[in-house]
């Protein structure tokens, strides 16, 4: 039972650290009118009004390091030509060295309308707004449909709004820059225009923005690690006038002169070595795409176990210089965190999940790639996208029955995953403690695996389920996000492999492990065991479960035909060992019980202290101090002192005083350590 509270304990951090996320929305949006008069043949104002709850924001057109500005998608224009959004100038928000443009409280989106000559009558817009609210917690991506109803004539109600913030409604300014080495400098067309000077394109970091420094009538920024090229197209910057009031501000170049070359990946004949990588951004991607180049991205995360094998790929030679070759811009969006933008992004292409690599080219169908990467499959992807060719295609049509044979597929091949590999040692034991058993007992310990395994897929797809419906960005692997999981995990890997070597007896009831485990005990145990391998498989992705999983949770699902998804991913898992144990003639292959399961049962809690490892690596990702990681691990040093105190102490041949005294000790240190680590975790 000590064994059960743990992974409850985990699963209650887990839905905890979510569900406080999972909140409503918090900006009001709806369709204003700014013009009291409509008259036919000419222009009116109106707006999207984003009215934003008390630390949350919303992002200007260029988000700054991570973002998303809003969107309109016109359902019903009432013959009006519409305008793109007229912006406000924004302001900067510093969040934990995060730099980002933003509006708070209550801001107007405008858009310009020209009303039809022959208009009369009522005009009726719907639209749908889409648009990312974020504060210190996390980013929410929401859209809701919105309305205008017009009257052409006179007397239409208006909202007052403040014409001077809106750079496109008043006149613009034009200066001239010169760059030298990696240093933009802009002649100041007024001397007063001294405050922050916001680019509309990454020409510049919002980091340069904020070091910009102003000096005799020039203002300078450092170009260093610019996503966008001052040769991308027409260069635009957005500052405050001392009214008040904001400007836009053209920049012509004064010579030819360009910015250091960014780094190519073009390493020597033979070399092996690291290739540049940029970190992925909605503006990195079109800006390369707009220059002809091919580009690739590596959708990843620290505890997507797959996504770390995939990485092998990149190091080989012959991929190394293909990617070299073809100039191909590499690109790396971390999910290790919940992004939204990055959860936005996957959903694009149909996905809920990491590992996803994809080629993109203008003009030529997106080339996916298999969730488990080979070398050959990345040269003939790439081959196929330099020469104009469709390698796959960027959705794919199949009858429900070919979803569900993925998804089962997908399933089985899970045992495969790196990530099951600590769980072999315990299922290894548990075949040839079944060895011995009787038949009954045999097949009951296969239904309760299965058991476990199911409900767990089931319980996860739930949560995913409801998560989603909550405004969450989640997906496959999702809990994994959650530094509380991981955390939990971590000090369960702990715990089994000190059991696992001896150092103490975590029970007999586990998983059939101890030889004298009753029929009761093996079957709860199987059942926990089954809980446990759903749990460490998930951060896994088997070839073809991540186009199911992305078919089993897109929008057009039922709840039903999810959870039946979901059931079928687990019964292709659970079935393997299942029929192990329907056919348990097969154990025979093992070597009779002896010496040699408590030598294997002792090797094998090494990969699990390994994962242990891999989940404190994943940790200091998710965390915002690496102090933190730093007490953490001392406190598993601790638990792992509180283990050894109650297998030292706690021993049947110590006397009852011995024993109370050494179990009440190791449970302070190891729960008192637990609640330090979990009331510390940021």
């Amino acid at each position: 039972m000590r064994l059960l509270a743990l992974i409850w304990f985990s699963l209650l951090t887990l839905l905890g650290n979510f569900t406080a996320t999972a909140a409503v929305v918090r900006t009001k949006v709806d369709l204003v009118n700014l013009t009291p008069d409509v008259v036919p043949g000419q222009k009116i104002l109106i707006a999207a009004r984003f009215r934003c709850d008390p630390h949350f924001h919303i992002y200007w057109k260029n988000p700054g390091d991570a973002g998303q500005c809003p969107s309109i998608t016109w359902q019903e224009k009432a013959g009006l030509t519409l305008s793109e959004f007229f912006y406000p100038g924004p302001q900067l928000l510093d969040l934990k060295g995060v730099m980002n443009f933003v509006y708070e409280n209550e801001t107007f989106l405008i858009l310009e309308a020209q009303v039809p000559a022959n208009a009369q009558g009522t005009l009726n817009l719907k639209a749908l707004v889409e648009w990312l609210e974020c504060d210190d917690a996390g980013c929410y991506p929401q859209q809701k449909n919105v309305s205008l109803t017009l009257n052409v004539g006179k007397g239409n109600p208006a909202q007052a709004f403040i014409r001077k913030l809106y750079p496109e409604l008043n006149p613009s300014l034009t200066t001239t820059a010169q760059v030298q080495g990696e240093t933009l400098s802009i002649k100041l067309p007024e001397a007063s225009l001294t405050k922050l000077w916001f680019p509309e394109k990454n020409i510049v970091t919002p980091g340069a923005v904020v070091a910009q420094k102003s000096s005799a009538g020039t203002l300078t920024m450092n170009l260093k690690d610019a996503t966008d090229s001052l040769q991308s197209g027409p260069l635009y910057f957005v500052t405050q006038t001392s009214e008040g009031g904001f400007v836009k501000v053209e920049i012509k170049l004064a010579t030819a002169a360009s910015p250091a070359p960014t780094p190519t990946n073009h390493p020597p004949e033979g070399h092996t070595g690291s290739l540049e990588w940029q970190p992925w951004t909605p503006a990195a991607q079109e800006t390369a795409l707009a220059a002809g180049k091919i580009v690739y991205i590596d959708f990843t995360a620290r505890w997507c176990a797959t996504c770390q094998v995939n990485k092998r790929v990149y190091s080989q030679s012959d991929v190394a210089q293909a990617l070299a070759a073809h100039d191909v811009v590499l690109l790396k969006a971390d999910w290790t965190r919940k992004d939204a933008i990055i959860a936005a992004e996957l959903a694009h292409y149909g996905r809920q999940g990491v590992p996803f690599n994809v080629f993109l080219k203008k003009g030529v169908p997106t080339a996916q790639l298999s969730e488990a990467l080979t070398a050959s499959e990345v040269l003939e992807a790439l081959d196929a996208v330099s020469h104009n060719q469709a390698y796959q295609a960027q959705t794919q049509s199949h009858p429900f029955w070919v979803w569900l044979g993925l998804a089962f597929g997908g399933g089985v091949l899970l045992n495969l995953m790196p990530c099951v590999f600590p769980m072999i040692g315990l299922k290894i034991l548990g075949f040839a403690q079944e060895a011995g058993s009787s038949r009954r007992v045999v097949i009951l310990k296969g239904l309760f695996y299965s058991l476990g395994v199911l409900g767990s897929f089931l319980i996860l797809a739930g949560l995913i389920l409801a998560l989603k419906a909550g405004g969450s960005a989640v997906g496959w692997g999702f809990q994994m996000q959650s530094p509380g999981f991981v955390l939990g995990t971590c000090v369960l890997m702990i715990t089994l492999g000190l059991s696992m070597t001896g150092v103490f007896e975590i029970g007999a009831e586990f998983a059939g492990t101890a030889a004298s485990a009753e029929s009761s005990h093996g079957k709860w145990g199987a059942f926990l065991s089954g809980v446990l391998a759903t749990a460490v498989a998930t951060p896994c992705t088997a070839p073809g479960l991540g186009a199911a999983l992305g078919f089993a949770l897109d929008k057009e699902r039922s709840t039903p035909e999810t959870l039946l998804f979901f059931f079928i991913i687990g019964l292709g898992m659970a079935l393997p060992y299942l029929l192990l144990t329907i056919f348990p003639k097969l154990t025979a292959l093992l070597p009779r019980p002896g010496e040699w399961m408590e030598t294997l049962k002792q090797a094998m809690a090494f990969p699990l202290f390994a994962y242990a490892l891999y989940l404190l690596w994943v940790l200091n990702a998710l965390v915002e101090e690496a102090a933190w990681v730093r007490d953490a691990s001392l406190g598993l040093s601790v638990i792992a002192l509180a283990c050894w105190i109650w297998g030292r102490w706690g021993a049947p041949h110590r006397s009852d005083q011995e024993r109370r005294l050494g179990k009440i000790s190791a449970a302070a240190l190891y729960l008192g350590t637990l609640a330090y680590l979990f009331h510390t975790l940021n």
